[in-house]
């Protein structure tokens, strides 16, 4: 019996697999995205042939097709009411069924699925210990992990590199974000996917993080990245937005972290507080991000989410992913209400994808579901769903804030290819790169100061 040493490479992957037997499809599993394709792969195919703008030219004419009685008009109990069963699908059953590990083989394009039977709440505990470095498990889900990633080769002895970070300020990659004082990390939206064959190594692997809090944005795949919260282990206090009601677009995090056995889930909703170690978090709205920039069907079951504001030492942060605006209300307001409340931002943290699709558009997206929730009336109206540079930078204003850094651009090509974020959109502003925050920046008056931050890079924060 091994009585070495052996930890996870940094380099695999991991990603829980689901067993999902809802009628209609979870937005856990994506499942409900598929069926949408499924249901309307003619337009897919056309869209492949003659490009995304055709469907837009033909919009008036394919939506109501779309929504036919035999098409997804299926998935309403009457006009414009989604069924029961199809906004809220039922999470008991949608179930932890494998561990899925990737990067496997010489070119790391290998993968292999381990079971996890009745054993998935000892996973985070399994997890974290081959991430540090462990001798083989006497027994149960942790044995029988070690033998198969031996086998499949994803567990090596070479030490660690144990970089460890500075105080400060550190973007970490897409919405992660580290703060750091006297030693204790909080750590936001972290997100670790690993390179793909051919791509360099992320600058600072999971190891280099393990946070003394975690705090997640909202439910999508690029901020609630289960790989990543798995290395860090059960232990690890972890906020998430309340959710009362999984539904088609807001996953409970809490609900499903424990089942993989994490112990100290935080959910906080709207102006809730936690103080953790040196940091106080104070939870804000998050807007946006949802089917329509304005009304749409059932928006009690809206995708739910937070902002944070952060302060440690005197000084605040504050991280907003994709906030922007919809119905409920916008960002522009909830800073300014933030700045009356809680006092000036020395960083904003905010995103300005700039993602305008007609509803059409959000099929063949990791967003179809979006489309079931638009209301007729705005089925041929151009949508923006989340911030642009001129959004960010009028947040930044009413925050007061000293310095802005745009993060959080879907631009990233690992993004696309891990099947992340919106396909195909035509709108030339879509991802934008910093230039535009900069020309934003410069059309404003007494604009803050913008700073790129690229992976890896740190800014100063006290002194």
């Amino acid at each position: 019996m091994a009585t070495y040493h052996m930890r996870l490479r940094d380099e695999i992957g991991l990603q829980v697999r689901y067993a999902d037997s809802t009628r209609y499809g979870s937005g856990v599993t994506g499942l409900v995205d598929a069926l949408v394709a499924r249901m309307c792969a003619p337009l897919l195919a056309l869209a492949r042939r003659e490009g995304p703008a055709r469907l837009v030219e033909r919009s008036a004419e394919f939506m109501p097709r779309m929504f036919a009685g035999q098409a997804l008009g299926g998935l309403y109990a009457a006009p414009d009411v989604l069924r029961e069963e199809c906004l809220y699908p039922d999470p008991a059953r949608v179930t932890p069924a494998a561990l899925v590990v990737r990067g496997l083989g010489p070119a790391g394009e290998g993968s292999l699925a381990l079971p996890l039977h009745r054993e998935a709440a000892e996973l985070a505990d399994v997890v974290a210990a081959l991430d540090r470095g462990c001798p083989r498990p006497l027994g149960g889900l942790g044995a029988r992990l070690w033998d198969a990633l031996l086998d499949a080769g994803a567990l090596t002895r070479e030490t660690a590199d144990e970089r460890a970070l500075a105080d400060g300020v550190t973007a970490v990659g897409h919405a992660t974000v580290a703060v750091q004082h006297a030693g204790a990390r909080l750590v936001v939206d972290p997100f670790a996917a690993p390179p793909l064959p051919g791509e360099a190594p992320r600058p600072l692997p999971c190891r280099a993080l393990r946070p003394d809090l975690v705090l997640v944005t909202h439910g999508h795949p690029a901020h609630f990245d289960l790989h990543a919260l798995l290395r860090f282990g059960a232990d690890t206090p972890i906020v998430v937005p309340a959710v009362a009601r999984e539904s088609l677009l807001s996953v409970d995090m809490a609900l499903r972290l424990r089942q993989l056995g994490f112990r100290r889930v935080i959910p906080l909703s709207w102006r809730d507080a936690v103080q953790v170690g040196p940091f106080h978090v104070v939870v804000l709205p998050f807007f946006g991000e949802q089917p329509t920039s304005g009304e749409f069907l059932h928006p009690e079951a809206r995708n739910l989410g937070n902002t944070y504001l952060i302060e440690v030492a005197g000084r605040r942060v504050a991280c907003i992913a994709d906030a922007g605006a919809d119905a409920a209300g916008d960002t522009i307001t909830m800073a300014r209400a933030a700045a009356r409340r809680h006092g000036r931002l020395d960083v904003l943290f905010g995103g300005y994808r700039a993602w305008r699709p007609h509803p059409i558009e959000l099929l063949g997206t990791s967003m179809a579901r979006y489309l079931l929730q638009v209301p007729r009336a705005q089925w041929g109206t151009r949508q923006q769903l989340t911030p642009d540079a001129d959004d960010l930078l009028a947040a930044a204003q009413a925050w007061q804030a000293r310095t802005v850094v745009p993060y959080a651009n879907g631009g990233a090509p690992w993004l696309a290819r891990l099947g992340l974020g919106p396909r195909g959109a035509d709108s030339p502003s879509f991802d934008p790169d910093l230039a535009a925050v900069r020309q934003a920046a410069a059309r404003a008056p007494n604009a803050p100061t913008v700073r790129a931050l690229r992976p890896g890079e740190r800014m100063e924060l006290f002194g």
